[in-house]
């Protein structure tokens, strides 16, 4: 399952690389269609487990950030929802 946009997406996947983090979802067959296994990665190294700060450092709340991010068309509740999810139950728990 795709949730993020694409923006969202290299913007996480930009960030683990800053912080040494190699994922590579291309390389799990599951990654083409499901954003679970990077926002879990990003989860954990990025935000310590805690969905709201991994979705302010998606879209930051100061003026900057959030001119930048509105043009990224994402739903922020429901890319605040999916985090939340991912970090009670894994990335299992929005696969379908």
């Amino acid at each position: 399952m795709r949730f993020l946009t694409e923006a969202e997406r290299q913007h996480l996947r930009e960030r683990l690389a800053q912080h040494g983090a190699s994922i590579n979802v291309e390389a799990d067959e599951r990654g083409f269609e499901h954003d679970g296994h990077l926002v879990f990665e990003a989860l954990h190294v990025l935000a310590d487990g805690i969905p709201e700060r991994l979705y302010a450092l998606l879209h930051p709340a100061s003026p900057k950030g959030l001119a930048r991010t509105q043009t990224w068309e994402a739903d922020p509740g429901r890319t605040l929802l999916f985090f939340q999810k991912i970090a009670e139950a894994g990335a299992g728990a929005v696969e379908s």
